[in-house]
């Protein structure tokens, strides 16, 4: 009994040193079973302001706005990559349609815009790729239309908050 009463104050205080330890510092965590924290920020186009999650993982980009069945007006998705590349997109798991806003050292250098949603039932094989002209390290989505909407051209600036 002694010997059992031991081992459960040593195990309950192994695990408050390890819950203290990640709240003082949360980032030392890369355990897969916590799930990444949701990030966001504000990017600036022009004079408008966007309301952004940031992907900037494999698993965050790899999984984008799949599976969500709506986007706010003035919301959307950075992709953020460790190297600048042509860095290849697909609707897949999509039920709206999306602007590709092609982004490199905070400038636009290619637009997609108004990308339709795979139709009900379209294979994975068929559904096509999307990729830049040029290489980029930041990819934005938005709801379609909102490059026409806030007037973005190629070559305007884009600041990250």
């Amino acid at each position: 009994m002694k010997k059992f009463i031991i081992q459960t104050v040593l195990l309950i205080l192994v695990i408050a040193i390890a819950f203290f330890v990640y709240r003082a510092n949360p980032s030392v965590s890369n355990l897969p079973f916590v799930p990444a924290a949701t990030v966001f920020r504000e990017v600036q186009i022009n004079n408008a302001k966007l309301k952004v999650e940031v992907a900037d993982t494999a698993e965050k980009r790899s999984q984008g706005l799949g599976g969500r069945q709506s986007l706010g007006q003035d919301e959307g998705m950075l992709f953020v990559f460790p190297s600048p590349g042509t860095h290849a997109f697909w609707m897949k798991g999509l039920t709206f349609p999306l602007d590709f806003i092609w982004i490199r050292g905070g400038k636009v250098i290619d637009l997609t815009p108004n990308v339709p949603p795979p139709a009900s039932g379209q294979p994975d094989s068929t559904l096509p790729i999307y990729q830049p002209k040029q290489d980029v390290d930041k990819v934005l989505e938005v709801n379609g239309g909102t490059i026409q909407r806030l007037n973005i051209k190629v070559g305007d600036m884009i600041k990250t908050q």
